[in-house]
């Protein structure tokens, strides 16, 4: 059973703004260092507030976390839609849209390192802890980028890509996840041939035979 959070953001505008610095401060924060090792008053400092505010609004730093996801789930899915709706895809196949989805999945894992494993920890925690916002905003990002790889079904042998793009793309995240954020590697190879292989992994799968690593 999901968790369901219980914050409700603050009316006035004054309180949001406030809010919104608070976020964004952990965020930039989450670029060098991990949640655990940030504290309430690195936090306040980089969002030019009071500790005082901070209180106001969450009674710990641990409390921060699930809001702060929500907040950058929210963002996130508006990026996504923003890519997959881009005029820039109209006639690029299959394998281009594999090409261009791993390279940004590797580049997001890469650039925000911390960010996105604090993201990915706290959706397969075991307290539950994963708000109803943030499993919803899982799934239906894997719908969107789903559908946007099923324009190209045609070009898909496996026989049934419904069923084949979700499972495909569940598998190639979870890999990446599992070594670029945890660091947990099968094999040793160097970042640019394990993207590689994600490619070339999820097009065998899909059953086009296109090398999207040329």
């Amino acid at each position: 059973m999901v968790a369901m959070s219980t914050y409700q953001p603050p009316r006035q505008a004054r309180a949001r703004a406030t809010l919104e610095r608070i976020f964004e401060g952990t965020v930039r924060l989450l670029e060098d260092r991990p949640f655990e090792a940030l504290s309430v008053a690195d936090i306040v400092a980089d969002a030019h507030t009071s500790v005082g505010a901070f209180y106001k609004r969450f009674s710990s730093k641990d409390a921060l976390l699930p809001v702060l996801l929500d907040w950058i789930h929210r963002r996130q899915f508006e990026a996504i839609e923003a890519f997959v709706e881009a005029s820039q895809w109209q006639g690029v196949g299959l394998a281009g849209r594999v090409d261009a989805f791993v390279d940004a999945l590797i580049e997001s894992y890469q650039q925000h390192h911390y960010l996105m494993k604090a993201l990915v920890a706290r959706q397969y925690s075991t307290d539950n802890a994963q708000s109803a916002e943030q499993a919803e905003s899982a799934e239906r990002t894997l719908r969107y980028y789903a559908d946007w790889l099923l324009v190209c079904r045609d070009e898909i042998r496996h026989p049934d890509p419904d069923i084949a793009v979700p499972i495909g793309l569940t598998g190639l995240v979870t890999q990446a996840q599992t070594r670029l954020l945890f660091d947990a590697r099968s094999v040793e190879l160097s970042d640019s041939a394990f993207t590689q292989e994600l490619k070339r992994a999820l097009l065998a799968y899909l059953g086009d035979t296109t090398d999207a690593t040329r």
